[in-house]
């Protein structure tokens, strides 16, 4: 089976990241959705990568703001905001196997992700990345199936046979371990399916590590979902690849 492909913040390399026509774009290239979450003032989810926003000479902290206001805001990119309500409701209908992946600011956000893509009917349709063990634990008690992905730091590597990081992850139903592109990537790979998890690989770009990570195969496994900023080139080289 190919892996899924998910377009980081939307077709980001066409399009401003985190809005509804980055998104809307991603899914016509045949695509799942990656979109970054927080908070605003009145705890709205919204999505938006960074914490802050500059405007001319004006800076804005997320957290100090409504989505009122927000909204009121003139971007420099002219961007639209979207709230996580808003990207299920524009999206909900899509026939294609749409997948959701969510890189969420802390472990609130999370768990009213949960409440949210509940109400929508979509839990069966997103995944939840994070760093930090504690927040994919409270979110494992909140919900027994959601599907929850580790990204692993950046500084790390190598994966230790057995390690307790493993063994935590083990612990809350975590199988996936989300790696950044790096020269060491295919020992990472190697060491991820040792252990018994599936991996993902993000921030592949370049036709070159295209190629890299869709050629991987090791014990029969490969990469199960790419995240890139170019869903339509990382396409068409599986179209050639997996024929």
């Amino acid at each position: 089976m190919e892996p899924y492909i998910f377009a980081h913040r939307g077709a980001s390399g066409y399009e401003i990241e985190n809005t509804i026509v980055s998104f809307k774009r991603a899914i016509e290239m045949g695509a799942g959705i990656e979109a970054d979450l927080r908070f605003t003032k009145n705890k709205k989810i919204i999505c938006f990568h960074d914490p802050f926003f500059k405007v001319g000479d004006q800076h804005y902290l997320i957290q100090n703001l409504t989505y009122l206001e927000i909204q009121a805001i003139k971007f420099e990119d002219l961007r639209k905001v979207p709230t996580l309500e808003e990207v299920f409701d524009t999206f909900n209908s899509v026939s294609h196997n749409l997948r959701y992946s969510f890189d969420i600011a802390d472990k609130e956000v999370g768990l009213e992700l949960l409440n949210i893509a509940g109400r929508s009917k979509v839990l069966d349709r997103i995944e939840i990345t994070d760093r930090r063990i504690n927040v994919l634990t409270h979110l494992r008690k909140r919900n027994q199936k959601v599907k929850l992905i580790y990204t692993l730091a950046e500084n790390v590597n190598r994966i230790a046979d057995k390690s307790l990081l493993l063994k935590k992850l083990t612990n809350i139903k975590v199988h996936t371990i989300n790696l950044r592109m790096k020269k060491n990537t295919e020992e990472l790979f190697k060491q991820i399916i040792d252990n018994d998890f599936g991996c993902y690989v993000w921030g592949v770009n370049s036709k070159i590590n295209m190629n890299r990570i869709l050629k991987l195969r090791y014990k029969k496994s490969h990469v199960s979902a790419i995240y890139t900023d170019y869903p339509d080139k990382l396409i068409d080289l599986i179209k050639e690849l997996f024929k």
